[in-house]
């Protein structure tokens, strides 16, 4: 089914998800204020990363303000001088660069925590991002100076579904490698460390749900839609949600240590009773007063730890063991702490 192309569709589908872009940039600059401001002892690896991506959401949000004053401020009322978006060529270049940094990031994190073969997901991811980042660089050089919209649409489409598929393939591949990982090891967790795995299933899902689905989305509309410009208007949006997720998955780093604190700790201290006198236990404990009892419960944890997103996964808790002894006086257990940071996570 054809859609017929109008004013609604076509301009104002652009005035919409320009809108939506700059909503969304906004969002970016404010988590990566956050990122600066709460994870200032990160590796500079990881602030570059969140620089480049920031600067590169600048030019993009640049482009695409300026394509959309110039469609409907500049040529408002000359409708047949609208036929070329050279803006969006530039637009098409920083979006595959930005989805190549951010899909880059999440296939290291899989890289790193996945055992071997399954590991070579992430190098896998990691290539066909790079060879997309290389596509989606012709076509927006190409979409530059182009003599039409529809020109290029005529030309390219192959290699434009190309690069909308392998966008979501690579997505759905780490989610669902990080998700069945993380399910396989959830069966041997504790049951308190269930709490933090499932925060990290809930939280792999949401950085490539979106994506995947925004990227789809895409995909129909350019495929049905043939004469709008409504999935132009989407793929606006599409490089915004990906970094957004990339900061999202740093700046969630805070509230995941909470959770891994919360959930690895095994120690319960009792309340305090008031202390009985020397009558009462004759009385009720005769056989304890010239010894004292204290029962010691140590549990262990084994952990992998995952530099690139800085959480540490179960892998295997050992059977508590309980012991008995004789002893003067009871020492105090020793508390389990978790460390997540940058370089130096231990437990």
């Amino acid at each position: 089914m054809t859609v017929e192309a109008n004013l609604t569709n076509t301009f104002g589908a652009l005035e919409i998800g320009s809108s939506f872009a700059v909503l969304l940039f906004g969002i970016v600059t404010l988590q990566a204020h956050l990122y600066f401001s709460n994870f200032s002892e990160d590796r500079w690896g990881f602030k570059l990363l969140v620089a480049a991506v920031w600067f590169l959401e600048l030019g993009h949000t640049i482009l695409i303000a300026y394509e959309v004053y110039k469609t409907t401020i500049t040529f408002y009322g000359r409708p047949e001088a609208t036929i070329r978006f050279p803006g969006f060529g530039g637009v098409t270049i920083i979006g595959g660069l930005i989805t190549m940094l951010v899909q880059n990031f999440f296939a290291y994190r899989v890289w790193n925590v996945l055992p071997k073969p399954w590991r070579y997901v992430g190098l896998l991811c990691a290539t066909a991002a790079v060879a997309r980042a290389v596509m989606s660089i012709y076509v927006g050089i190409q979409g530059i100076f182009s003599p039409s919209m529809a020109a290029h649409r005529a030309t390219y489409q192959g290699l434009v579904t190309t690069l909308l598929v392998m966008g979501a393939t690579i997505d759905v591949i780490i989610a669902v490698s990080m998700m069945s990982f993380l399910i396989r090891r959830r069966g041997k967790a504790l049951t308190r460390v269930t709490r933090l795995i499932d925060h990290l299933i809930g939280w792999t899902v949401r950085t490539g749900l979106i994506t995947s689905i925004a990227a789809v989305t895409v995909l129909v509309l350019f495929l049905i839609q043939t004469q709008t410009l409504v999935y132009l208007a989407l793929y606006t949006c599409v490089a915004k949600l990906y970094s957004n997720s990339l900061l999202s998955a740093l700046n969630a780093r805070g509230s995941l240590r909470e959770t891994a604190s919360k959930s690895i700790s095994v120690e319960h201290f009792p309340k305090s009773k008031a202390p009985r006198t020397s009558s009462q236990l004759n009385s009720k404990r005769p056989s304890i007063l010239n010894q004292a009892i204290s029962i010691e419960m140590k549990t262990h944890t084994e952990f992998m730890s995952d530099d690139a997103a800085y959480f540490q996964v179960p892998l295997m808790p050992t059977t508590p063991n309980a012991s008995s002894h004789a002893s003067i006086s009871t020492p105090p257990p020793t508390p389990v702490r978790a460390y997540l940071r940058a370089g130096d996570q231990s437990v």
